[in-house]
């Protein structure tokens, strides 16, 4: 992605349609490439009346359906969460560039459908292999450990003995219903809100 100067994050030059789109963009590479910064983004659930966060991977953005994708095991405490309160935010931020996007939306999940077995069989070994442990995600334990066998752990295991991790893989979607973009500079900052729910583009004060 090209780097701008400070004139192009300007409303007379670089038009609010044109950041939406490159924010896409960036969502789009962010799912691709493992070393991209919005390969990792910080999501936010509701617990009751408490936040949670964690970072996760993004698998998958697609900009057509305005929705972003990432893979967690169904017996996680944010799966759990999600299923009580569909509301869920996550937080991208390139420190190279200092772009922060902060989007919002509703939780999709999907579990043991088309979705999710073809993620799955696009799933590496690796991969799958947090997948295989006996116990749920969060589980207190009297010592240091992932709660994976030490075979599983090694990766001495096939691609066929790691199909009994299917049933604990799920897919999370957000709809994203908006997007705060903002970029840090110096000489001052540019900030723009894409309402989706609104349909609706405009600048903000930062």
């Amino acid at each position: 992605m090209d780097k701008k100067n400070f004139t192009q994050y300007n409303d007379l030059i670089y038009s609010s349609e044109e950041l939406e789109k490159e924010s896409w963009d960036r969502l789009v590479i962010g799912a691709t490439k493992s070393k991209d910064a919005f390969h990792t983004p910080c999501i936010a659930t509701l617990n009751q009346n408490e936040v949670s966060m964690r970072t996760v991977v993004l698998r998958k953005a697609i900009p057509s359906e305005r929705e972003l994708r990432f893979h967690t095991d169904i017996r996680s405490n944010k799966w759990l969460e999600l299923a009580q309160n569909d509301s869920i935010n996550a937080l991208f931020y390139d420190a190279s560039e200092r772009i922060q996007l902060r989007v919002k939306g509703k939780a999709l999940l999907h579990f043991n459908n088309e979705i999710t077995s073809e993620a799955w069989n696009k799933t590496t070994l690796s991969s799958r292999k947090c997948y295989l442990t006996d116990f749920s995600p969060s589980s207190f334990a009297l010592a240091p450990t992932s709660g994976l066998a030490e075979h599983i752990e090694q990766e001495n295991f096939t691609m066929k003995e790691s199909e009994a991790g299917q049933k604990n893989f799920g897919i999370v979607s957000i709809r994203v219903e908006s997007i705060d973009w903002l970029w840090l500079h110096h000489s001052g900052h540019r900030r723009a809100f894409f309402d989706y729910k609104l349909d609706s583009f405009q600048w903000m004060i930062p």
